[in-house]
């Protein structure tokens, strides 16, 4: 039996994407925000930015051969970052194939999870590696706090093995308790809490998307001078609050003055939790918010967000 700690939910990966020729790694490391100068096997999260550093999409890089790499991601769009790919291809030999259609993924979580992908694999990817099994693909997550793992495959495999974990004793999971989950950590997902009017910085991300020694990338410099100034002007914050939940984006409050909005919203019985971006200028993390100036408190922000 696999442990009942374990979880599974399924979803439609936004994205899965081939990308292949002489070209592909020089091409990808010149785009991407993290160092792809690592062995077939790694798979390595990062971002595709704009000109002026600000976040169009994330996804995990999986080397899969030396001139070979596949870009998954859970929430951005493969339109998205497909065209910002194509926006760069001049004379490079890339190839880009959409698979995307029929892809499907699986995240595991909790403690029993290892167990799970050991019983699948033989033995549990180290980090920042993948397995493989057959037509199945692993790599740890990072979408929630605790220990997790993403599975990639067509959706015929993915139901099949979904079927039998649970059978054997693994919970599924609604997608609200994966949000709230999710938003109660603080981890961001793109582009919902981080999008093209957001630096990776005022996310948290510097540390495990953004390389500082790769060499330039889209969007380098601009993330160069982030780190020699050492501060942003607009942080992202966990926010709760009781009563029903308030719509993405309302407009939050600290008196009279706007601090922010929400991004992510989830609900759990009469409370809810959410993620926010708010203004650093004047911001007092032990005052309430408001959704109204001068409104009566209904939104406490964490401290470190």
């Amino acid at each position: 039996m696999i442990s009942s700690t374990a979880t599974l939910f399924g979803y439609h990966p936004e994205t899965r994407l081939r990308v292949t020729g002489e070209d592909a790694f020089g091409f990808l490391q010149g785009q991407f925000t993290n160092d792809l100068r690592q062995p077939p096997g790694r798979a390595t999260y990062g971002l595709w930015l704009n000109q002026k550093g600000k976040i169009l999409a994330d996804s995990h890089v999986l080397r899969m051969g030396e001139k070979e790499f596949l870009m998954t991601s859970a929430h951005s769009p493969v339109a998205v970052i497909r065209q910002r790919l194509e926006d760069y291809i001049v004379a490079d030999d890339v190839v880009l194939t959409d698979e995307t259609a029929t892809a499907q993924g699986l995240l595991l979580s909790g403690p029993g999870s290892a167990t799970i992908v050991r019983h699948l694999l033989g033995e549990v990817p180290a980090p920042g590696r993948f397995g493989r099994q057959g037509e199945i693909l692993v790599y740890g997550g990072q979408r929630l706090p605790r220990e997790s793992f993403e599975l990639l495959g067509p959706e015929r495999v993915i139901t099949e093995i979904r079927r039998q974990f649970v059978a054997q004793g693994a919970i599924e999971a609604a997608a609200a308790e994966i949000e709230f989950a999710r938003i109660s950590a603080g981890i961001p997902s793109v582009p919902t809490d981080l999008g093209p009017g957001d630096l990776p910085n005022e996310g948290g991300l510097e540390d495990s998307a953004l390389s500082y020694t790769k060499g330039c990338y889209l969007g380098q410099e601009v993330m160069a001078r982030l780190k020699n100034l050492g501060q942003v002007r607009r942080r992202l914050h966990v926010v709760r609050g009781r009563g029903a939940a308030p719509a993405s984006l309302a407009a939050l409050f600290q008196r009279e003055k706007k601090a922010g909005e929400l991004r992510s919203v989830a609900s759990r019985g009469e409370e809810f939790v959410a993620l926010a971006m708010l203004s650093l200028i004047n911001f007092n993390p032990d005052a309430g918010l408001s959704f109204v100036p001068g409104g009566p408190t209904v939104v406490t922000a964490d401290r470190h967000g």
